[in-house]
C-alpha cells in the first residue's frame, strides 16, 4: 500500500473483523489480555488458537 512504501504504521484497535481483514497487511490478535496471534489476515483465519478463542471447540 502507499502507507507502506511511506514507512507509515497504524495502530487500529477494532471489532469487526471484516474491516481488519480488508485494511491490515499484517494483524496482532488480543485475547484476555494476551498476545494469542500475530499474522497475515489469512493465517490469523486459519489460527486454530484464534478460532477456538473466539469461536469455541
Amino acid at each position: 500500500t502507499q502507507w507502506n512504501q511511506e514507512g507509515m504504521t497504524f495502530l487500529i484497535i477494532e471489532h469487526n473483523m471484516d474491516v481488519i481483514m480488508s485494511l491490515c497487511d499484517r494483524v496482532w490478535v488480543v485475547a484476555e489480555g494476551r498476545n494469542l496471534a500475530v499474522g497475515t489476515p489469512i493465517e490469523i483465519q486459519r489460527n486454530p488458537q484464534v478460532l477456538e478463542a473466539y469461536l469455541g471447540q
